[in-house]
């Protein structure tokens, strides 16, 4: 029985899921599918469309790579916002 706890709280811990998802997955894809459209827009010479696929990778990039930092539970934007609604009630 305890063995079967011990595996629930493994399994429980997302974090090097996610990790190893973004990393092995999801980045690659972002990087590649960015590149693939900046390409095809600098070849078409559509210099806006271009711009916004960049910027638009590099969002996605930043949301995915930071997004254990900025929405983890020792991260100072929880902090802040678990104490916020410690205010409010």
């Amino acid at each position: 029985m305890n063995t079967y706890i011990t595996l629930a709280a493994q399994l429980a811990d997302l974090t090097s899921i996610y990790s190893t998802l973004v990393q092995h997955y999801l980045g690659p894809v972002v990087i590649i599918g960015a590149a693939v459209f900046s390409l095809w827009f600098f070849i078409k010479k559509q210099p806006r469309p271009l711009l916004v696929s960049l910027a638009t990778a590099l969002l996605t990039a930043v949301i995915l790579y930071a997004a254990p930092a900025i929405m983890g539970q020792q991260s100072t934007l929880v902090k802040n916002g678990s104490e916020i609604a410690k205010q409010i009630n």
